[in-house]
């Protein structure tokens, strides 16, 4: 049913320290832009990320491959007691896709299920070489982790591959996840994290955030549950920015079904590396 995890769209104050921080901090490509957005590519789509000034919220957008399918989501997330609503064909034009349809996750963060997003067709260029090969996964920060789990299983229909601690991991597709909800003590857009090609790209990110004096909120290190190895940052509008590469992917994780990790820092990081950021220290979120 699902394609793709398409886009995330953050609420910022300045588009202009905004776009300065994607394209020359992070590497994204700037592409269009208006009074109130800011898209930017990071591969064939028109835009994976999406700076707002326009009041319409923080959203993540997962791609579904025919019309019948929105049908088939929409009747799913009424059926599960949710609300979703059929977004106008204006509002539809202003996130570059036919039809979308747009429901609440109990966290607040808006869900837009797009058809037929906008595929640019030229190759992605990115203002600096970070590695970047493609937009792979969010994270959601989430007050109730029960009602965001079922939310996200029962309404959208993704299945769980993981659990470290309450973490719950979720996937769409053959790779290790695509959603990622924590446990917090406020509900949020927590971060979004694009794939890299490899270790190098990690290590050379991880040099250069130090070097331009951004903070590294996590990382480098390694993920227990998806084998991914990540550094991170904080960008524009709190949205915590990260690149990874060798996330576990294939039919096996579907297969052997969902595992228990502990809910320690060692599950978001094998490797140790400090963070104060709460949501990945496991136990108690303080």
């Amino acid at each position: 049913m699902f394609r793709d995890l398409r886009y995330v769209r953050v609420e910022v104050d300045d588009l202009d320290a905004a776009t300065r921080f994607a394209a020359d901090i992070f590497g994204l490509q700037p592409a269009d832009r208006s009074d109130a957005h800011a898209m930017f590519r990071s591969d064939m789509r028109n835009y994976a990320l999406c700076y707002s000034r326009a009041g319409d919220g923080n959203a993540v957008a997962l791609t579904v491959a025919s019309a019948a399918d929105l049908d088939a989501v929409e009747k799913q997330l009424t059926a599960a007691g949710y609300k979703p609503r059929r977004l106008t064909e204006a509002e539809a034009d202003v996130r570059q896709a036919k039809q979308v349809l747009a429901v609440k996750a109990p966290n607040g963060v808006t869900v837009e299920i797009v058809w037929r997003p906008m595929t640019s067709g030229w190759r992605y260029h990115g203002p600096r070489d970070a590695g970047i090969v493609g937009f792979q996964a969010v994270s959601l920060a989430c007050k109730d982790i029960i009602a965001n789990e079922k939310f996200w299983t029962q309404g959208i229909g993704l299945r769980v591959s993981d659990w470290a601690g309450e973490t719950v991991y979720l996937a769409l597709d053959d790779a290790h996840h695509r959603v990622a909800l924590y446990p917090s003590q406020r509900n949020a857009l927590l971060g979004a994290t694009w794939a890299v090609e490899g270790k190098d790209n990690i290590m050379v990110n991880w040099y250069f955030f130090q070097k331009t004096q951004v903070p590294v909120v996590a990382g480098p290190g390694r993920q227990a549950a998806s084998n991914a190895m990540f550094v991170t940052t904080r960008g524009p509008g709190g949205l915590l920015m990260s690149y990874a590469t060798e996330m576990d992917e294939g039919p096996h994780i579907a297969a052997r079904g969902p595992r228990q990790f502990a809910g320690s820092a060692l599950s978001h990081c094998a490797w140790g590396s400090p963070t104060e950021q709460p949501e990945f220290l496991g136990g108690d979120v303080p």
